[in-house]
């Protein structure tokens, strides 16, 4: 007990009070702060694919992709590719020319379980280094409007129409150059006979900057020799309709979806594109 003096001398007792404990905290205590952790368990199948990325990885450098026999064969296989398609010409050095370096860009293509399925070298040009009205001009290339995807889709549905996705491989290198283009030979493919001359490219290459509206240029007028007609609200939607059958292709760089009314005239169609 405690007592207080008031002003007239009289005193008043307080009685002392008990100290209030804190209440206990109800925040239940989680492995994660006692330092144990356990492992995630996949039911679906799935694999971690950090398991194989740790294994193999792409090479860094020329010198360290040579080392290796499998990327000397990818290598191999891509500059063959090219020159099959004829991309490029040797000409001699002239003064006054943009002259554009490339380089190897490696990339393992993995399975789904994550085992390694294929090792692929691409050559790819350094578009950066091009000048403007020298070697490019245009390089706006137009896709498909998601608006038009999901009514073609819809149409397609509703109908009982066929659809089908085409998958075009090496797309870039289809496309015809307007331009006057020179690239620096390929590392480690220079030619013994002419060292040193450089690639005119009469094709794209991936990097350019007008590699994307080169194909799509091209495409678009093989479409239009076959029959098709781009459409006035989306131009990389075109439509066919040929002895009553409609045919729609949607354009998405190198994807394209094809829509036909018709399930019979599918193979019929589609072997001319």
């Amino acid at each position: 007990m405690s007592s207080l003096s008031g002003a007239t001398g009289s005193s008043v007792h307080v009685p002392a009070v008990a100290p209030v404990a804190a209440p206990a905290s109800t925040r239940p205590h989680t492995r994660i702060q006692s330092g144990i952790s356990k492992p995630k368990v996949y039911t679906d199948g799935t694999i971690r694919y950090g398991l194989f990325a740790i294994a193999e990885s792409e090479p860094q450098s020329l010198e360290a992709a040579l080392r290796d026999p499998n990327w000397q064969q990818a290598m191999h296989d891509e500059y063959m590719a090219l020159m099959r398609n004829k991309t490029w010409h040797l000409v001699p050095p002239s003064a006054g020319r943009n002259i554009i370096d490339c380089k190897w860009v490696y990339k393992i293509k993995r399975k789904s379980d994550g085992s390694i399925d294929r090792y692929k070298a691409r050559l790819v040009a350094k578009g950066f280094k091009q000048c403007y009205d020298i070697d490019y001009e245009d390089t706006f290339s137009p896709v498909v409007k998601a608006a038009t995807i999901r009514l073609i889709l819809s149409l397609a549905v509703s109908n009982s129409w066929s659809l089908h996705q085409l998958d075009v491989k090496n797309v870039f290198l289809h496309g015809l150059l307007e331009e006057e283009v020179f690239m620096r030979q390929p590392p480690g493919y220079e030619s013994k006979d002419r060292p040193g001359y450089v690639c005119k490219l009469d094709k794209a290459l991936y990097g350019l900057k007008q590699a994307p509206r080169a194909w799509y240029s091209r495409l678009s007028a093989k479409q239009q020799q076959l029959g098709f007609k781009p459409s006035k609200a989306d131009v990389s939607l075109f439509y066919l309709n040929k002895g009553g059958i409609t045919m729609f292709l949607l354009i998405y760089v190198d994807d394209i979806i094809v829509a036909i009314s018709s399930f019979e005239a599918t193979a019929t169609l589609l072997k001319d594109l």
